[in-house]
Parts: C-alpha cells; sequence; structure tokens
C-alpha cells in the first residue's frame, strides 16, 4: 500500500510539472503574439555613431544591432536607416566632436617694461577624449542550426510588423533538430499562425522555439541533447509553404538568431543575400523571356 501511495503521488508530482512547464510556454507563445512592434526609423548623420545613437534614445545598442544585422559598430554609414526599437518620435542626435586642446598655462607675472621677454610657460594637452563604441555581443559557438535551408524571413521590423525569429525553408518531413541541450517545455499547437510548436529550455535563461512543423515529435518534460531530432519540417500554421520559424529568446526577450547560430551552416547574411539573388534572376529571366519573342524557327 505505502509503495503504491508513493508511485501515486510521483505521478501526480510528474502531472503536475507538466501542467506547469506546458502553462509556461503558453505564457511565452501569447506574449510573443502580444507584442507591441512599436519604433521609429533613425536616419545616420555625419559624426554619428551607434552608440551615441543608442544612447540618445536610451535604448540597449545590442538591440539595435541585432534589429539591424548590425555585427560590427564600424558598419553604419551616413544615410543609413537605422530601425530603433521602443522609441516613439525621432531626436535629435548630436554627432562626435573631439575636445579642443587647452589653452596655454602661464606661471608667473610678465614684465610690463619688457613686452617682448617670454615668460617661463607650460603648455598642457588635454588627451582627446575617444567616443565610446559599444560592445556587440555576437554568439556563434552557442547553438547549431535547426535545420539546413535558405533563409527566407529575418529578425527585425519590416512594413511595421514585428518578426521575432527567422524563417528556413526546406522540404516537408525534413528532420528538425534541437539547437542546445536542453527540456521539453512545450509541444502542442495553442498558437494557431504558429502551427505545431516546440519550445525548449536551456541553460543561463535561453528558450529556443520551433513552429509550423508537421509533426512534433518530443514530450513536455522530455531531456534532449544538442542534434536530436525533435519534430519534423512542414507547413502547419498561417504559412503558404514548407518552412521552420526558429526564434531564440533570453530572459524572455527576442534575440535575433543570426547572432548566436553557429556559422557551420554557412554565413547566414550571405546565404540570405544569395537567396534574394537567385529570386531577382528567376524574375528577370521570366522578364526577358516575355519581352522577347521566340523564333518561330
Amino acid at each position: 500500500m505505502a509503495k503504491s501511495r508513493r508511485n501515486g503521488e510521483t505521478d501526480k508530482k510528474k502531472k503536475l510539472e507538466k501542467r506547469f512547464l506546458l502553462l509556461t510556454g503558453f505564457c511565452l507563445l501569447f506574449t510573443a503574439s502580444c507584442a507591441i512592434s512599436h519604433g521609429v526609423y533613425h536616419t545616420i548623420e555625419k559624426g554619428q555613431t551607434l552608440w551615441r545613437i543608442a544612447k540618445t534614445y536610451d535604448v540597449d545598442i545590442q538591440d539595435v544591432a541585432e534589429f539591424n544585422d548590425i555585427t560590427d559598430v564600424t558598419q553604419i554609414k551616413q544615410g543609413q536607416k537605422l530601425f530603433i526599437p521602443g522609441a516613439l518620435q525621432v531626436l535629435k542626435v548630436e554627432p562626435y566632436r573631439p575636445a579642443a586642446i587647452s589653452e596655454p598655462k602661464t606661471e608667473g607675472k610678465k614684465d610690463a617694461a619688457t613686452p617682448h621677454t617670454r615668460p617661463d610657460s607650460t603648455v598642457t594637452h588635454q588627451a582627446l577624449p575617444k567616443e565610446p563604441e559599444g560592445k556587440i555581443v555576437v554568439e556563434k559557438w552557442r547553438f547549431s542550426w535547426p535545420v539546413k535551408g535558405n533563409i527566407i524571413s529575418t529578425f527585425g521590423v519590416r512594413n511595421g510588423k514585428k518578426y521575432d525569429g527567422i524563417d528556413i525553408a526546406a522540404p516537408t518531413g525534413t528532420p528538425v533538430s534541437a539547437a542546445a541541450e536542453g527540456e521539453v517545455i512545450y509541444s502542442d499547437n495553442g498558437v494557431k499562425s504558429y502551427g505545431n510548436i516546440v519550445m525548449l529550455k536551456h541553460k543561463q535563461g535561453f528558450i529556443t522555439l520551433y513552429a509550423h512543423n508537421k509533426e512534433n515529435l518530443v514530450q513536455i518534460g522530455e531531456a534532449v541533447k544538442k542534434g536530436d531530432v525533435i519534430a519534423k519540417l512542414g507547413d502547419t500554421g498561417n504559412v503558404s509553404s514548407p518552412r521552420l520559424h526558429f526564434e531564440v529568446r533570453k530572459d524572455r526577450k527576442p534575440r535575433n538568431p543570426l547572432f548566436i547560430l553557429s556559422q557551420a551552416h554557412g554565413d547566414p547574411l550571405k546565404k540570405r543575400l544569395s537567396c534574394i539573388s537567385a529570386r531577382m534572376f528567376e524574375h528577370l529571366k521570366r522578364l526577358v523571356n516575355e519581352l522577347i519573342p521566340k523564333s518561330s524557327g
């Protein structure tokens, strides 16, 4: 009897833990789906730095960098438009102006009778303060790619809509792997537009989300290792073609996956550009075929 009671208590505890994980995952999803995408676009002017822009708007430089795919503070240029997350209006950013050299300091009094005599003086040159650059954290070692394919949608804001992750196109049924070791905290379809979703909790406050799956292959509470297959890629939810929607969150805050995924899958920004170039080429080819009449032979 005692053993049976202990087993019953253990089962009850496990069920409660699963319910807690399910509730945690659903709350995270609800928060994500209700996120407000407010912000403004700032046009960079001469003398403005990324650090100075972020400081003026009181926004974390990391957030500005990730929303605008900037991995190096020297990448910005005059005339470029930056999306400033959370800002309500465009602000004037003062350009960086180095401090002038200090005036000479004269010691002793000048003799009025000998005006051409140069008094002893010492000239001190104040060191020019260097503009802080700020630090952008890029952790390419942390997570592996969950699936191989072309990036067809990136993190950030487009046409006033906020995108908290990236979309990777691949054939239906392609295995979706865990980006890192962790625990399954959600495996369901509670948000209609996302379709079938798996969420994993990792160390140091990281959470990853895998959506639009054809089929989820893991259960809540299950421990997974990096590279374990957790789902099959599909087109469930509000999408028109097979893809994986992948998100990374740190302490519930959306992070740009391209700043955290390894480079083993290739340079994601180059891959994105190659994908865009391929689409442009196909479009141009169709235009040429339409404009140039076929020979009647």
